[in-house]
């Protein structure tokens, strides 16, 4: 049990060496390990055989490679990864500007014993593209003779690297594969057909960025007979009667998904071929412009949609309606997204809102929360217009969501811009306000529709357009601005797993009076099960942030602050002392000198329940005059070991941290917060190098502190390639 909740490896040896019972069952419950490759081999050796001794039974390891690793030292390092032999599923992480090269991926291809093979991220060339695939189809041909063989292939390289025709005959002979994902390019028909000549066991097959201006013949994949899921990702909706008529060719029963990048023919091909396409399962339109509500009427022909995703558009010279009511059939749908964007008006020579209203209602929500009973997840991006003041009370209705995103996206030329622009000048003087003491919200200027009759009245006459009130927010009370809308989290349904806010008004209200003693205890917090969060331009109160990470101390594994009004060092500090368990941390206030490197010095003090323990009692003892003597040496361990827990930072699972403040910007990184971080895998700062290098004497300083960490900033000459 408490072996399979340690991820780090360095944990994990110190947890074996308590007792022989922990060295020999430490590991048991453990599967899976993420781990960085590092630079120096005889390192990267010694944790390749604690891996081995520690975790007898490991199937998954997850390996993050930066550019710093030389091609010689990743073929050698990945050499000594073949010495896993109970490893079967492996996934490669290359970061940004790491190659791969054709040795290592030969002998990544090699390995005998892998089920599972994923190379994510990075440059995949041609020739290590050719040189893993062969690599991999010898290695199916041991499944004749009964190996076990590759069963799942993922090879997604950054753009524009992937695979073309002629990657495709070899790939096909991998007649083991079950499973197959990969980024197409420069991929014609041809390569198409050349692949369903092989694969007899494939299941599913996703491709993405596809080119569809050549004109794919998909018919071919019929001789794929195994082949139950479908997923394309083109860059453009098929242009001719023979390609959309392809996209019908799948046989009933089966699954697909068509994802489009930017198209203004999806809705043609939705109107036309609706009707022949139900066994579509997924569906991304993209970047859509429409004329009318036939986008509409057309998706809703799609009863066995799962998945949808819409960014709409349009510049007509009228208002267009687009009701999600007209959605209300889909009564499969699982996830859904809608964002409306922004568009360019040429007689006007200017971007700006869309001509479309997608009214947002409180009585609409309830009624595809009724409807949409299997729905998980749900996105929208509108406008302040489209939002009405009640229609956000009613999201508890939605009982089954675990993924949320609201935002009130804003727009070039519209009052929303203008109100958020006025906001955030007058941030950091809010913060400063806040750590004075002086105005601090009491939540009293804050409407709650549906928890007060009399405010529910005054929301509904302030009208969609929103109103001028007094938010208590420091100097914001001084200011007539146009506010957000009001999103109590208690309104949330419970059992959301990631939730994200832009450009709301914040506030978490106390549960009803009408309810007995005992009652509030029995209902589930909204966020107790919270493990990503993502707040941007959200306006909130200096108590609000610390509750909500009270509600999810123990689950948060994701947080990201952009742009918070209200947020000040106070309030960071005491929201990250409450989070052990997150792993990922991003604080963007530019602009907002509330917020300074001395939130994180606090990551590195002692931890709040520790300061209690100062030490332990020593008592003297009359009967041996040596009594206190000894009693001091016995204790003396202890202190040490109680200086170096002191010493711990307060987040030890924290591998990604993007930090921006106005200090970090204009006087560089602060080197005594940053390195008690040292389980930090990737660190971006907001500050330039040359700064950095003011601030620290050398950028070498920060590498040596962290050296598992890649450490990114703004590069105003070419970046290193010996460190960072």
């Amino acid at each position: 049990m408490i072996g399979s909740n340690l991820t780090e490896g360095a944990h994990l040896h110190n947890a074996a060496m308590v007792c022989k019972s922990w060295n020999a069952s430490i590991a048991t419950g453990l599967t899976s390990m993420e781990v960085d490759m590092h630079s120096d081999p005889g390192m990267w050796r010694s944790k390749i055989v604690k891996l081995q001794s520690l975790i007898r039974h490991l199937r998954c390891v997850v390996i993050h490679v930066n550019a710093a690793i030389t091609d010689d030292m990743l073929f050698q390092n990945i050499v000594l990864v073949q010495q896993l032999k109970g490893v079967s599923e492996l996934k490669l992480h290359l970061r940004e500007g790491c190659d791969l090269p054709p040795a290592a991926a030969a002998a990544i291809g090699a390995m005998p014993h892998l089920t599972s093979l994923s190379v994510i991220g990075g440059n995949l060339k041609p020739d290590a593209a050719a040189s893993l695939l062969s690599s991999v189809a010898a290695s199916s041909a041991c499944d004749v003779v009964g190996g076990p063989g590759l069963r799942s292939l993922t090879l997604l390289p950054a753009v524009p690297y992937g695979l073309g025709d002629a990657e495709m005959a070899v790939l096909s002979a991998c007649s083991s594969l079950e499973i197959l994902e990969f980024r197409a390019y420069r991929l014609t028909s041809a390569g198409l057909a050349a692949l369903s000549l092989g694969l007899p066991r494939l299941t599913r097959l996703a491709i993405t960025s596809l080119d569809s201006d050549s004109g794919y013949e998909l018919a071919c994949l019929e001789r794929l007979a195994q082949l139950a899921e479908l997923d394309l990702a083109l860059d453009n909706a098929p242009i001719g009667a023979a390609s959309r008529r392809a996209l019908c060719a799948v046989k009933p029963g089966r699954s697909l998904s068509l994802s489009f990048r930017w198209t203004d023919k999806a809705q043609g091909l939705l109107t036309e071929y609706g009707n022949r396409l139900a066994n579509l399962t997924h569906l991304d339109v993209g970047a859509c412009r429409v004329g009318s509500e036939s986008l509409f009427e057309a998706v809703a022909q799609l009863t066995g949609l799962r998945e949808l995703r819409m960014a709409v558009y349009s510049n007509a010279d009228h208002c267009i309606p687009c009701h999600l009511s007209r959605l209300s059939a889909l009564a499969a749908l699982q996830r859904f997204q809608l964002e409306k964007r922004r568009a360019y008006f040429p007689e006007a020579r200017r971007f700006g809102e869309s001509s479309i209203a997608v009214p947002v209602t409180a009585d609409g929500l309830r009624s595809l929360a009724g409807r949409w009973s299997r729905l998980r997840s749900l996105r929208l991006a509108l406008s302040r217009k489209d939002y009405s003041p009640e229609a956000l009370s009613v999201l508890s209705n939605f009982t089954g969501l675990r993924d949320l995103g609201i935002l009130v996206e804003r727009y070039p030329g519209s009052s929303s811009t203008t109100s958020s622009s006025t906001t955030s000048s007058s941030s950091s003087g809010a913060q400063q306000q806040h750590q004075e003491g002086v105005a601090e919200g009491s939540g009293g200027s804050f409407t709650h529709p549906g928890h007060a009759a009399t405010a529910s009245s005054s929301s509904g006459s302030s009208g969609s357009s929103g109103s001028s009130v007094n938010v208590g927010l420091g100097r914001l009370h001084r200011r007539t601005v146009e506010l957000p809308p009001v999103l109590d989290l208690a309104w949330l349904p419970a059992g959301l797993h990631s939730l994200e806010l832009n450009n709301l008004l914040l506030d978490l209200s106390e549960p009803a009076a009408s309810f007995t003693a005992a009652a509030p205890s029995l209902q589930p917090l909204p966020l107790s099960h919270l493990t990503s969060l993502d707040i941007e331009a959200c306006v909130v109160r200096q108590p609000l942030l610390p509750q909500v990470a009270r509600c999810c101390a123990m689950s948060l594994r994701s947080l990201r602050l952009a742009g918070v009004v209200g947020l000040c060092d106070a309030v960071l500090s005491e929201c990250l002392t409450t989070l052990p368990m997150l792993r990922s941390l991003t604080v963007s206030a530019p602009g907002n000198r509330a917020v300074s490197q001395a939130s994180l010095a606090a990551l590195s003090a002692s931890h709040p329940s520790r300061e209690g323990v100062k030490g332990i009692p020593v008592t003297d003892d009359e009967g041996s005059g040596g009594g206190a003597a000894a009693a001091a040496a016995a204790a003396a361990p202890w202190r040490l070991f109680q200086q170096q827990q002191q010493q711990r930072p307060l987040l030890p699972l924290l591998r990604h941290l993007t930090w921006e403040s106005e200090d970090l910007t204009a006087r560089g990184p602060d080197l005594s917060t940053l390195a008690p971080l040292t389980a930090l895998r990737h660190l971006y700062l907001s500050c330039t190098d040359k700064t950095a290098e003011r601030a620290l004497g050398s950028l070498r300083v920060l590498q040596d502190a962290l050296p598992y960490c890649h450490v990114d900033m703004v590069w105003t000459t070419a970046r290193p390639g010996d460190g960072l």
